[in-house]
């Protein structure tokens, strides 16, 4: 059936709002509003506009003092008064977070006005955490008025209960860290709340893969999943994740995206929802495919004006959660197909084209390109057309219809799922490229005739057997590699993803050497250590922004693309054959971003002005570790080094770069970001504040026959009140100088200290370095058992010949 024949040009895209209009977020006390508000206002560098604050700086009252003083009809008249003009003054470059004004009628009016320039955010969370939170007696009827925001926004955003909230946003002094309701923990205590919160304000924008790209073009969730060489889309229906039998970290890489198909109404649906698109987003970190089944089995007895209307509002609901992919059936004449696309704002409409039934159209109708092209006239981002085969139509078909769609359709043309499918599942894995439908080994597929055979790993499995994809080697390569965790994380990787890739350590020392390794055929790429990390750079052509302004690299890549465009050779992983030039990024800096995101305690969350680290060391490492401070917000980093010389390079090298970006104006106490601190005898200098932040950089053991590092912190420069974390990055052995030091002095002196070890780094890097050289995502929790469990068994093997010698 082809789409109605009014339907014939995209409309008008009614929610695609300027990437600096201010963002406003409503929604009732204790949905963490003003958490989220100053994480948002921090990530995109703008202002925290707070209700409660806007109205004492215009009446020059509280709330309270204002109510008291005015009585209850003035206060609402000038309450509703000054929500408006608080809106009208900032509609650029500013984050909204209000408060209760949100539940008047006047404040939605204005509410709805506002929402069709800007994006207006209901945030809403779990009904026992707010009932816990707001110990009110009147908490479930604050809770049914809440449902109203509903009505006078345009997004929505599900605020999961983050568990590193558990401290409270305390200063050392026990006073709260700025103008936030009690409620409220500091940006680095809310880990995952700010990973989640930070990719949707991205998606609003529409800064997040432009962003990822241009910094680091190779990095997997840089890259649409309709754009990678090969995709999966994992099936998860509403009415499983409702009642899990499996285990979220079970699911984690079993998919490109996450496809979740609405096929139940259960009681509170519209909650339900947004929850496990939360949940999908928090425990995954996948795009999402939004796709709502038509008439669920426990609905039938609706009618069918009823049940288009419902659709209606859960098509909706989906482009309100801001999900990336909305699946639309362009057969349906009961849903508002021109409304839903107006209003997909930054989503992405896939159209689909369900063939079903015996009698279906074989692929050399003109029917189907017809299909096509209305669907590309519409404005559909992805085309997915679905046919049940039943024995009539051979997989030559599939392919002449791709190829007359490629031949006859202008670009640009929206990216093409197709495929047969039966009773038995999808026909095979190899019809399409992007986006075929998976499920997990373990799943039952009772009313999932899609995705009743493939895995991900399987798919990928037989794309290397029928030679479509190639194994290849991946090395670490440097100086002292002997004790090289790596290879460990990225095999047992290798066998759950399904690609027959093999890993080693292999020692060298000259550029020569490593040359003579990385111009192999089956070369897929390598982590490098010393003495490579800064030499190499000079010898590459393409480096990700990252390595470019560290000045180092640790993951080389090689390029086979027959093309300059960078995406051709993002798409050549994963196949061997000559190499023509090398790709440098750097992980380095990632690995101990994240280490530290996760570390830092609330009361020493990271403040531009006052914040001070240490960065033990003057290496490749070294650069990598500023490189991440200063994307953490810290803009106080001393360097100390052995050799002046080296630090006063890498200080040089920062400060440069710091001032180009216009991070040090020279007005202020912030005139470079890079210090060097001469010995260790020296007192901690006096105007800036003890550090809380300590990056060791310097190899464990010797390289090149130099001696093994034996750095121990002085005692004077312990002094930081509220502790901190401290991150060591040799592993080799686990337990170096300084973290036996700090470990102690944990114990005996201040129990605010945070020691991190090298296991923790290196893991991380093995991570990112395995999705860069795959182009795969990598299962994490596998990855970091596999390290742990390996350096034990080095461990003991080592001890067992200390005692046999």
């Amino acid at each position: 059936m082809a789409v109605e024949e009014a339907l014939t040009t995209a409309p008008r895209n009614a929610r695609l709002f300027s990437p600096d209009a201010s963002i406003v977020l409503v929604g009732c006390r204790g949905a963490g509003k003003r958490s989220l508000g100053f994480i948002g206002a921090l990530h995109l560098h703008r202002r925290l506009i707070t209700e409660d604050h806007y109205f004492h700086h215009v009446t020059g009252l509280s709330r309270l003092d204002f109510l008291r003083k005015h009585g209850k009809h003035e206060f609402n008249r000038r309450n509703d008064e000054v929500f408006k003009r608080m809106l009208d003054e900032h509609r650029h470059r500013a984050i909204i977070e209000c408060g209760m004004s949100s539940f008047s009628d006047e404040a939605q009016d204005a509410l709805r006005m506002f929402s069709e320039t800007n994006p207006v955010v209901y945030i809403h969370r779990e009904k026992e955490e707010i009932l816990r939170l707001l110990e009110s007696a009147d908490g479930e009827r604050i809770l049914r008025a809440d449902q109203k925001h509903r009505t006078c926004t345009n997004l929505e955003y599900y605020n999961l209960h983050d568990p590193s909230r558990s401290e409270a946003a305390l200063s050392h002094d026990g006073s709260t860290t700025g103008p936030w309701d009690s409620h409220m923990a500091t940006p680095s205590s809310l880990l995952y709340a700010k990973q989640d919160f930070t990719r949707f304000v991205d998606f609003i924008t529409g800064q997040g893969l432009v962003k990822l790209f241009v910094q680091s073009p190779f990095a997997v969730k840089a890259i649409p999943p309709e754009y990678r060489q090969h995709s999966y889309s994992l099936r998860l229906r509403l009415s499983y994740l409702l009642h899990m039998d499996l285990e979220w970290d079970d699911f984690e890489a079993r998919g490109d995206c996450v496809e979740l198909i609405i096929d139940h109404w259960p009681p509170n649906l519209y909650d339900e929802i947004a929850k496990c698109v939360g949940l999908i987003r928090r425990k995954l970190a996948v795009p999402i495919i939004y796709h709502v089944e038509e008439c669920p089995r426990e609905e039938r007895r609706r009618s069918a004006e009823e049940k288009g209307r419902m659709d209606t509002e859960l098509l909706e609901l989906g482009l309100r959660l801001g999900v990336e992919y909305l699946s639309l059936d362009l057969q349906r004449k009961d849903i508002p197909i021109q409304r839903i696309l107006a209003l997909k704002g930054r989503s992405k409409i896939m159209g689909n084209f369900w063939n079903v039934g015996f009698l279906t159209t074989p692929w050399s109708d003109d029917g189907h390109l017809r299909d096509y092209q209305q669907a590309k006239a519409l404005g559909c981002d992805l085309i997915r057309m679905v046919r049940f085969c039943s024995g009539d139509s051979s997989v030559e078909m599939l392919r002449e219809f791709r190829a007359r769609v490629d031949a006859l359709i202008p670009d640009p043309k929206p990216p093409l799922v197709a495929y047969d499918f039966s009773i038995l599942g999808i026909r095979t894995p190899l019809q399409s490229r992007i986006l075929n439908p998976v499920k997990h080994p373990l799943m039952e597929n009772e009313r999932d005739h899609l995705a009743t055979v493939n895995t991900a790993a399987s798919c990928l499995s037989l794309l290397f057997s029928q030679g479509e994809l190639e194994p290849l080697h991946f090395y670490t390569l440097g100086a002292d590699v002997s004790y090289s965790l790596s290879p460990c994380m990225h095999h047992v990787a290798y066998d759950y993803t399904g690609m027959p890739h093999t890993f080693s350590a292999e020692a060298c020392s000259t550029l020569e050497e490593l040359n003579l390794i990385c111009s192999d055929t089956s070369f897929g790429g390598a982590a490098l250590t010393a003495p490579f990390k800064v030499a190499i750079v000079p010898h590459l052509k393409l480096k990700s922004h990252h390595a470019t302004v560290i000045g180092a690299v640790n993951v080389l890549l090689p390029l086979r693309g027959k093309t300059d465009v960078i995406l051709d050779h993002a798409k050549s992983r994963n196949r061997a054959g000559l190499t023509s030039e090398f790709y440098g990024d750097n992980t380095d800096w990632s690995s101990v971003f994240t280490c530290l995101q996760k570390s830092i305690r609330p009361r020493n969350y990271v403040r531009a002005s006052k914040t001070t680290a240490l960065v033990i060391g003057a290496g490749g490492q070294a650069r990598a570790a500023i490189y991440a401070l200063v994307q953490l917000g810290c803009r106080n980093i001393f360097i100390f080094n052995r050799t002046l010389s080296n630090a006063q390079v890498v200080a040089d090298h920062f400060n440069n770069w710091a001032y180009k970006e216009g991070m040090t104006p020279g007005k202020g106490a912030i005139s470079k970001i890079c210090h060097i601190l001469p010995s260790v005898w020296e007192p901690w200098p006096q105007q800036y504040e003890q550090p809380n932040i300590i990056i060791s950089c310097v190899p464990a053991t010797g390289v090149n026959g130099q001696p093994p590092a034996d750095f121990e912190m002085p005692l004077q420069w312990l002094g930081s009140p509220t502790g901190g974390v401290v991150v060591e990055l040799a592993y080799e052995p686990l337990i170096t100088p300084l973290v036996a030091q700090m470990q102690v002095f944990r114990d005996t002196r201040n129990p605010a200290w945070t020691v991190v070890d090298g296991l923790e780094n290196v893991s991380e890097m093995a991570i990112e370095a395995f999705e860069l050289m795959t182009g795969r995502l990598a299962p994490r929790k596998l990855m970091k058992e596999a390290c742990r469990k390996t350096w034990e068994q080095q461990r003991r093997e080592r001890s067992s010949m200390s005692t046999t010698t």
